[in-house]
């Protein structure tokens, strides 16, 4: 994309934003603008036309959506890059839109608008222009996502019984662990040293692929591993 000119296509429906628009982009070297769309019907039939390298689209288009018009870019012509660049900033509109192949997403009260051709400059190198409420959209839904799937795993292994992967006597040091006993207390309540008790230790959070204590003892109890203690 570097060695010729990138060909934009851009659909927005206010013609103050399209003026704004198409004085960023039109003279600047690099960009060629091929066209500024007020509906998805006319965007459409110019992709139907021609071929562009990256789609910019606001959400609102008249009776039409635009994210409607983003899974038929990215499905049916497949447009390589599609941002949004959009008044709406729900994380339901955020989420819908990335989900459907955008790659970008601008929210027009976070930003100025006469940084247009900076937004796709970004993309032309393999960025992703992205709002900082967008970005903590995206963020929150992962780490939501991530925790979930702990969740689950840890009731998974829970529901499938899975056997004890300790030893009777790691599972020994697990249980005084789980009472708050320090490295020592447990050593003289096992008549062991205290360099035993950390080899023990070691060898439990490997097997539970666990960091630490607390860890430890709640995936244990929530395996079963600790319930007739």
């Amino acid at each position: 994309m570097n060695t010729r000119e990138t060909t934009v296509l851009i659909a927005e429906p206010d013609l103050d934003t399209q003026r704004v628009y198409r004085q960023r982009l039109i003279h600047d070297p690099g960009i060629r603008l091929i066209g500024i769309c007020s509906s998805m019907e006319s965007a459409t039939s110019l992709l139907l036309q021609t071929r562009c390298d990256i789609l910019l689209t606001e959400l609102n288009l008249g009776q039409r959506d635009g994210l409607e018009l983003i899974h038929q870019a990215h499905t049916e012509y497949h447009i390589p890059n599609i941002a949004v660049i959009s008044n709406r900033s729900s994380p339901k509109d955020i989420l819908a839109a990335i989900e459907n192949g955008a790659i970008g997403y601008i929210v027009k009260t976070e930003t100025n608008l006469q940084s247009i051709a900076d937004y796709v400059r970004s993309i032309i190198v393999g960025g992703s222009p992205i709002s900082p409420i967008a970005g903590r959209v995206i963020v929150k839904t992962l780490q939501n996502r991530i925790e979930n799937e702990q969740v689950s795993e840890i009731q998974g292994m829970h529901s499938s019984s899975v056997p004890n992967p300790l030893s009777p006597r790691e599972t020994e040091v697990l249980h005084l662990l789980g009472r708050g006993m320090s490295f020592a207390d447990i050593s003289k309540v096992l008549g062991i040293s205290t360099h035993t008790v950390t080899a023990h230790i070691k060898k439990i959070y490997r097997k539970l692929k666990v960091h630490s204590r607390g860890e430890a003892v709640y995936l244990a109890s929530q395996m079963g591993i600790l319930s007739d203690r």
